[in-house]
């Protein structure tokens, strides 16, 4: 009877050590698959948003020479018209799978006050930056490219000179990083969450394998005294 107390108490032992063992192994995995998982997501995020910028810049070098200063004060009614015909052909967005929302917008400025020309792929005028910002933010004295940050969205302000350097409208383009950080947030629980079916599998099949044998021995030895 000792004999089988000692080797209960042994038994129970390692099986708890072998429980701390497997919690113990089971995190450190999850904290190692997910500390490289997400590394590997801002290495994504930041060269994706670094073509993201590139583009952008090339976009608001395209309106710089394309828009007429003298012409959106002269007429805005019939320069928002033209202009949005032009940057609709212009800033055709042709990838099917974009990992952004891309919106943009003219603005009139006059009288330190903005009145909206023309939009494309927002609701309203309250969603771009320039609207939210005071004027001091983004117009300076040689009317040079202002950029404004946020959470998961980056806005470049290009101000529009007339003839004679004054700023006389304002044009946004908006990135939108939202649809980018659902694809990390998805991606991320999905990998963790094959991490985490893997190693319970592989506790499963441990445990099985470890306690059946001994099952069996117990039963035939039960037999054999019978």
């Amino acid at each position: 009877m000792e004999n089988r107390s000692v080797n209960q108490s042994e038994m129970l032992n390692r099986i708890v050590r072998a429980v701390i063992l497997i919690v113990v192994s089971l995190l450190l995995s999850i904290m190692s698959v997910s500390f490289a998982v997400h590394h590997m997501r801002l290495q994504f995020e930041d060269e994706f948003k670094a073509i993201a910028d590139k583009k952008i810049n090339q976009v608001c070098d395209l309106v710089k020479i394309t828009v007429n200063g003298d012409e959106v004060i002269g007429d805005p009614a019939s320069s928002a018209q033209k202009y949005g015909d032009v940057f609709s052909l212009m800033l055709a967005e042709t990838s099917t799978n974009s990992f952004t929302t891309e919106s943009y917008a003219m603005f009139l400025y006059s009288d330190g006050q903005l009145s909206l020309l023309l939009s494309h792929g927002a609701d309203s005028a309250d969603n771009f930056a320039v609207t939210q910002k005071d004027i001091s933010e983004w117009l300076s004295a040689d009317n040079s490219t202002a950029v404004i940050g946020g959470e998961n969205f980056e806005s470049v302000l290009v101000p529009i000179a007339d003839s004679s350097g004054r700023c006389v409208a304002v044009f946004e383009y908006k990135c939108s990083f939202t649809p980018l950080d659902d694809l990390g947030d998805t991606l991320e629980g999905r990998i963790l969450g094959a991490v985490i079916i893997s190693v319970l599998a592989g506790i499963v099949i441990f445990v099985i394998q470890t306690l059946i044998p001994r099952m069996m021995r117990r039963s035939s030895k039960g037999g054999q005294r019978l």
